[in-house]
């Protein structure tokens, strides 16, 4: 019982439009306006108009919007039918494009074609049959027959009319899903991951490259800080890219390079280009675009270090300790604390490579720069600045004493690991000692002062170590007795 109420109730909902104008029937024939051809003609017309409207009678009639024609013409037959039944005629074709409106909104603007067509032909049936005498006119033949044509002219360049606005509007809809999906397609494939977030950098959404990018779902970011992934190291810069952006609009685009950590533990270098966007009315966000430079920063990292280093032992080259040497005096003299640069110059190696080759003579530079490193502090600075002459940057030294110790512990580290292989190699080394004092010498002049010095050591015996002095200088002409 519930089940054929329900159909019932279904029937109604979907054929409303037809049961009403049997209801305006019903009144006009109280009227005496309402046609003299029996009800029962109604009834049955205006069923079966009910009947076509049902959903299930407009697909199978449509095949799925493939073929438009039947459900159209049919509907139009059944709405003439009626309009001259109550002797009307063309007059009620208003009915034609009620109809024409509802089918172009499911089978768009193709529609308005067999529309027109059944219109105008289910009306000039109609006017036949009145010119015929087998239906009852309110109006004479002559104003029937006017009427019928200019109904049958509106009804035509109105389905045109609106066939061109359907037109213009299936053509921006497909452009915006062409959009749309071009864009849903570069969102969801593309390297790179974008992000909206809110003021306080509370993430809104993400697209879903986090996850082949950084290995997070979107859903796992979103409701989070995304400063919060960034390398302890780079939560200044971050800090730093978050505030520019709240103090600029969407005209300006920031861009940083920080560490990010992703789903695996590792930390990934990323590009991050921002813009704020929290003023635009579809956006209301921080708009991010980041994407993974690791790779990029690698390669930078190793040109950087070939450009900066010495190839062979690793030290820092000629051109980088000077770079060093300038940082530490200045960094002296803000703190007011000595600097010492020591210059060291091996005894014997060249024997070495006469003797043994340039193999073992290579060998034993890097055992040598091995020796350095482990001798001088993390803060200092040692490098190669060519054959076999090392130098070092003592970055804060309290006196030329502790500067004179670092150099004797390199002597007798060199000097005690002066072997290759097992074979022990007769070398030793000089060292010359330059101290700045705060506002002291330049680079220049202290890298020259440890070089004399160290000429000075290797004139007084291998394996000794000399502080720079200034001499006094006399002129020849001056009587001193």
């Amino acid at each position: 019982m519930h089940t054929i109420s329900a159909g019932v109730t279904r029937f109604a909902r979907h054929g409303l439009e037809p049961l009403l104008v049997l209801v305006v029937v019903l009144i006009l024939r109280g009227l005496g306006v309402g046609g003299e051809a029996p009800l029962w003609t109604f009834v049955v017309t205006l069923g079966l108009g009910a009947v076509l409207q049902q959903p299930r009678v407009q697909d199978a009639l449509a095949g799925g919007r493939d073929r438009l024609g039947p459900a159209v013409v049919l509907q139009m037959i059944v709405a003439t039918a009626t309009m001259y039944l109550l002797g009307w005629g063309a007059l009620l074709a208003v009915a034609h494009v009620h109809i024409l409106a509802v089918h172009m909104r499911r089978g768009g603007a193709r529609t308005w074609k067999p529309a027109a067509l059944a219109s105008a032909g289910s009306i000039l049936a109609g006017q036949l049959a009145v010119a015929a005498g087998l239906v009852h006119s309110y109006l004479d033949v002559t104003q029937s027959h006017a009427l019928a044509a200019l109904v049958v002219i509106g009804t035509v360049t109105t389905a045109r009319a609106l066939s061109a606005f359907v037109t213009q509007r299936e053509e921006a809809e497909q452009d915006a899903r062409l959009s749309e999906d071009r864009l849903r397609a570069l969102v969801r494939d593309g390297s790179e991951v974008i992000t909206m977030s809110d003021a306080e950098g509370n993430v809104s959404w993400v697209s879903p490259a986090a996850q082949p990018v950084m290995g997070y779902k979107p859903d796992e970011l979103r409701g989070k800080v995304l400063r919060g992934l960034f390398h302890p190291e780079d939560e200044i810069a971050s800090m730093e890219l978050f505030n520019r952006l709240l103090a600029t609009d969407s005209t300006v685009e920031h861009s940083a390079e920080l560490r990010v950590r992703h789903a695996d533990g590792t930390w990934h270098w990323h590009e991050i280009i921002s813009r704020n966007m929290l003023a635009h009315p579809a956006v209301h966000a921080i708009v991010s675009h980041q994407r993974d430079i690791t790779e990029r920063r690698a390669v930078q990292d190793r040109i950087a270090y070939a450009a900066s280093h010495d190839s062979l032992t690793g030290l820092a080259n000629g051109p980088t300790l000077k770079r060093d040497l300038e940082r530490a005096l200045a960094q002296g003299t803000r703190y007011q604390h000595p600097v010492a640069m020591l210059f060291c110059d091996l005894d014997g190696f060249k024997a070495v490579n006469d003797t043994y080759g340039h193999d073992v003579g290579d060998r034993l530079l890097q055992t040598i720069s091995t020796v350095i490193k482990r001798t001088t502090r993390d803060t200092d600075s040692a490098g190669r600045l060519g054959g076999d002459e090392f130098g070092v940057v003592l970055t804060r030294v309290r006196n030329a004493e502790e500067a004179l110790n670092v150099a004797q512990r390199l002597i007798d580290g060199i000097t005690g690991n002066a072997s290759v292989a097992g074979l022990k190699l007769d070398v030793g080394c000089s060292v010359g000692v330059a101290i700045s004092y705060p506002g002291g010498s330049d680079s220049k002049a202290l890298m020259r002062h440890a070089d004399a010095a160290m000429y000075r050591s290797k004139r007084r015996g291998r394996n000794g170590a000399t502080v720079y002095v200034e001499e006094e200088v006399e002129a020849p002409w001056m009587d001193v007795s």
